[in-house]
């Protein structure tokens, strides 16, 4: 089938989009769209704290079923500041052995037998406090409260613990392996200290004289001197962290327990008189939303292969997503690797920062900042150019692209925005490769406060603020990206200098951040209970939807992490129709519903992140303007949340809009395949109000229509959802549907192991494979030019050497695992010269006979790419381990026919495939010994050029094409002839290259 005929509109419009996107130097491709006038975007203030104090006060009438009194009552018992919410607790497990919490009533407020308490009855428990702890200005915070570990006891080793961890997904037990610092008080007054895993050993005992309560005060310093101050009814101890703690973390999560032996006996904390829980700072900006991303770098292993740079994500990042990073070089020009420990994350050296120890270099966040509704983002990090040093040119950088693989290099023409920080305050502005001097700062004590405010679309505005003050604000030259791509950088002229980074907190992500299941509690309270399933999926998930039916009951909230919930107001905006309970009418009580759920929700709504407008309501019969007033009055009763609206794939029509105030809009279409769900998005995207609009998807969990008749259907349905949210950074949730209880594992085990796999390295932000780039070399100059995967420029340069019209470009890993560098063969000499990614040559073999076809791959897994050919007149196949001599001879195809090599299967070892262009079937072979030829996949034109690429990052390459006379590339699924990637890229004449440089 001809491809142009096979997309249509699709693959045309999917092309035009890359080539806009490109920002390419004279002669590689369009220039950047013309900025427009507008007003410089305002600054969000990502990092506000303050102070927290709880008196637990409060009418013990107020202590009923569902809620207990835990999240009632904050806005009058909490210390907050006029016109803020008061910050809410979450109920988990306490325990070592499962993340379910208990029961409700196991944690009270205000019991009438204990009045303004916090109260822990029957066994083991605990609540978090959901905002962290965090260091003021001197480096310390401070957890204050009364503690009676056992109520009418002073003789018993049960305990009330005080939990310091950077994870706000921990159980909360004293011993966890995520517990930064744990401290158990004893009923008969013996205390303990506990670090990180170390098991029911503690680095620290000490006693006290036992009393009925204890009035406890624990200071942590987060400086060099590692001291942690007890203070217990007045006796002050000061202890030393372990020796495996280089600093303690500077952010917290605050967990309070209790370990009761006796399920009659009964944890209190507070004194009853006022002095309830009290924290000397708080970050109150971190987890209030879902969107932002805050990096504390704290606490992370650094003696790992990447120096802690992707180390215990989940953990430092207290956001409810979290993103992970590529170390690149941060030099202008073509992708290469910097040297090891170049990047480092919490170092003996420099501990709770970002650091960069060695000459220039930088790391690239692999997901973009994004605008949300306002049309803007907002990029914040804390720069030290030179560590001690307030003097010199040295310098650091923060720098958006609009590349998705640029090299971090500041001065890049990729990057749209970037601004460079001298060591003595001296400042650069830099757009699409052109600096502006800025007036200088003080440089004060060499540490610099900077953020980078973007609006995208047709503003095209920016400020920039450095410590405090604008720097820059209006109107830029370079084309600001609604989806731009993050990178902060160091450069160094001497030996022994460092730059560190530290607080990176970013607006919003995009990509794809959240995971969960639509529909994850029984929402009928006569159906089992209205049980919360939660808790099974808890590992996997971070963004679960609560469909709440008929039950007015919303104590669900006091599980559910901050922010990281949404519910339905079906109940609120909509009535049933008498004639077909599947349509709906609207509620003409409307506001007066929502008022009212709003006031049961009370100090929960930090719990709520987001709120489903109705779930494909016009498929349920409302129409565009029922639909607008809906939104609209959502919007007013839940300020600050975002909103969501799915449709069913019918409803994708011009007549039915998605409302400017909706933030994610989502696609309903079960089985149906990976084509017709990306023609499917594509026409939603013309539908939306706005580019700043993002996208979720609907994986099925469980068998909805006939078409998915298996359980491994749906898992295989499930895995290519997730690799159509890896190509577009603009979809940025998966809601399963649905989950319907704990048996499930055993009914659907295929599509739960996948969901797993898919939920924990979304929630963990595992690093997955990169997904092919495009590049070009140019025979007339001798010049290799490469783009990211989003088809944007990020580097060119002519390698050194005498260039030949027939050289034929080559890329690999020459060295072992890491970026794919340059390499070119020679027919006139039948070499290989293979380059550094700095250009130099790195080794240069002379390989197989005149008329070869010149190949590279990983024959054998070694993590290195080794040479080969192939030789057209008896269709074999040369393959080199050791770049010397041949270790597997394999024929393959026809004559006339052209090879093609390719890690088909995903398993670390390239294989060989051949094309016939006469038909343009591709045939893949998953052995280099035998022939295992898979069937035939036709894709392309006559003409085209065959090429291969992991073009949705699965670690599977697939095959594709480029076509000379457009200069564009095209990728296709595995074992299909569905286009899933295109980019134009180049000029005529141009040859093609694919590889990993970003």
């Amino acid at each position: 089938m001809i491809l142009t005929q096979r997309l249509g509109r699709r693959l045309l419009a999917a092309a035009s989009a890359f080539a806009l996107a490109a920002a390419l130097p004279a002669g590689l491709g369009a220039a950047p769209a013309a900025a427009a006038d507008g007003v410089p975007p305002t600054p969000l203030d990502l990092n506000t704290t303050r102070a927290f104090s709880d008196s637990f006060q409060q009418d013990p009438s107020l202590n009923t079923d569902p809620l207990y009194g835990l999240n009632v009552g904050l806005d009058t018992r909490q210390s907050q500041p006029s016109g803020k919410q008061g910050i809410s607790y979450t109920r988990v497990s306490g325990r070592w052995d499962t993340v379910a919490p208990p029961a409700p009533w196991f944690v009270q407020t205000s019991h009438p037998d204990h009045p303004n308490k916090l109260l822990f009855t029957s066994g083991i428990s605990g609540v978090m406090l959901g905002a962290p702890a965090v260091a003021d200005a001197t480096g310390h915070y401070t957890v204050s409260t009364v503690i009676d570990p056992v109520v009418g006891d002073t003789g018993s080793a049960d305990w009330g613990s005080l939990v310091l961890s950077r994870s706000h997904r921990s159980n909360g037990y004293v011993t966890g392996a995520d517990v930064d610092l744990g401290l158990t008080v004893t009923s008969a007054g013996k205390l303990a200290l506990f670090h990180g895993g170390g098991g029911e050993t503690p680095f620290w005992t000490g006693t006290v004289t036992p009393t009925a309560q204890y009035a406890v005060s624990l200071t942590v310093s987060t400086g060099a001197d590692r001291a942690v101050t007890l203070t217990v009814n007045g006796t002050s101890f000061t202890v030393s962290a372990p020796g495996t703690v280089n600093r303690w973390p500077s952010s917290s999560f605050l967990y309070l327990g209790a370990y009761l032996s006796n399920s009659s006996q009964v944890t209190t904390f507070g004194d009853g008189a006022g002095h309830g829980l009290d924290v000397s700072r708080v970050d109150t900006s971190s987890n209030t939303s879902a969107k932002p991303l805050v990096d504390t770098f704290d606490g992370a292993p650094n003696a790992t292969a990447d120096f802690g740079l992707n180390q215990d994500l989940s953990a430092r990042q207290p956001s409810l997503i979290s993103a992970n990073y590529s170390a690149v070089s941060g030099v202008k020009g073509l992708a290469a690797d910097p040297a090891p420990g170049s990047v480092q994350v919490n170092s003996p050296a420099h501990p709770n920062v970002l650091s960069f120890p060695k000459g220039t270099s930088a790391v690239r966040l692999n997901k973009p900042a994004t605008s949300d509704l306002s049309g803007q983002y907002t990029v914040h990090t804390v720069l030290t150019p030179v560590v001690g040093s307030t003097t010199g040119q040295d310098w650091a950088s923060l720098a958006v692209s609009n590349a998705s693989g640029g090299t971090g290099a500041v001065d890049a023409e990729d990057v749209a925005l970037g601004l460079r920080v001298q060591a003595d305050g001296g400042l650069a502005l830099y757009q699409g490769g052109s600096a502006t001097a800025l007036p200088p700062v003080s440089p004060a004590t060499g540490t610099y406060d900077v953020s980078i405010t973007l609006a995208s679309g047709d503003r095209q505005q920016a400020t920039v603020k450095v410590n405090g003050s604008t720097v820059f604000a209006g109107r830029t030259t370079a084309q600001l990206p609604r989806d731009g791509y993050v990178s902060l950088g160091a450069h160094h002229s001497a030996a022994g200098q460092v730059t560190t980074a530290d607080d990176l907190r970013i607006s919003m992500l995009g990509g794809l951040g959240y995971y969960g299941y639509y529909d994850i509690r029984d929402p009928d309270p006569n159906d089992n209970n209205g049980v919360n399933h939660a808790p099974e999926v808890a590992p996997w998930t971070n963004f679960n939807g609560y469909i709440r039916g008929n039950d007015p009951r919303v104590d669900f909230l006091d599980s559910c992490l901050p922010a990281s919930c949404t519910i339905d107001v079906n109940n609120e905006v909509v009535i049933q129709r008498a004639d077909d309970h599947d349509r709906f009418n609207p509620n003409p009580d409307a506001e007066k519903n929502l008022d009212a759920l709003v006031k049961r929700i009370g100090s929960n709504m930090d719990k709520i992140a987001a709120v489903d407008l109705t779930d494909e309501a016009y498929w349920r019969g409302l129409n565009a303007t029922q639909v607008q007033t809906q939104a609209t009055q959502i919007k007013k009763a839940f300020p600050g949340k975002m909103l969501i609206l799915s449709y069913a794939w019918t409803d994708i029509s011009p007549g039915h809009p998605a409302p400017p105030e909706v933030d994610i809009v989502g696609l309903d279409d079960y089985c149906v395949g990976r084509g017709r769900i990306h023609d499917e998005l594509d026409e939603l995207k013309h539908r939306l109000s706005s580019a700043d609009q993002h996208l979720m998807l609907f994986p099925e969990s469980i068998q909805v229509y006939t078409s998915c008749k298996t359980d491994a259907d749906i898992a295989a349905t499930n895995a290519e959802y997730r690799r159509i949210a890896a190509q577009d950074p603009r979809i940025v949730y998966l809601q399963n549907f649905r989950w319907l209880g704990p048996d499930q594992p055993n009914q659907y085990p295929k599509t739960v192991a996948t969901e797993r796999a898919i939920g924990t390295a979304v929630v963990n932000a595992t690093p997955t494979p990169r997904p092919a780039s495009v590049g070009v070399y140019r025979p007339s100059d001798g010049s290799f030019s490469q783009a990211a995967h989003n088809g944007v420029f990020t580097g060119s340069a002519v390698l050194p050497g005498t260039h030949q019209a027939d050289d034929v470009p080559l890329a690999g890993h020459w060295n072992g695992p890491g970026t794919d560098t340059p390499g070119v063969y020679h027919p006139g000499t039948r070499t290989f010269e293979l380059f550094n990614g700095n250009g130099t040559t790195t080794a240069t073999y002379q390989f197989g006979d005149t008329g070869d076809v010149p190949l590279v791959g990983d024959w054998s897994g070694q993590g290195r790419t080794t040479i080969g050919v192939y030789r057209p007149s008896d269709q074999t196949f040369y393959l080199s381990d050791d770049n010397v001599n041949p270790k597997y001879r394999i024929k393959l195809g026809n004559p006339g026919w052209k090879p093609l090599v390719g890690d088909w299967d995903g398993n670390g070892t390239t294989t060989v495939a051949v094309y016939d262009p006469a038909t343009q079937n591709f045939y893949l072979n998953d052995s280099n010994q035998t022939e295992h030829v898979r069937p035939a996949i036709r894709f392309g034109n006559p003409d085209d050029v065959p090429i291969k690429g992991d073009w949705d990052g699965t670690g599977k390459e697939t095959i594709g094409v480029y076509r000379p006379s457009d200069g564009s590339f095209y990728g296709a699924a595995e074992n299909s002839n569905l286009v899933i990637y295109s980019a134009k890229f180049g000029n005529w004449g141009d040859r093609p290259l694919v590889g990993n440089w970003g």
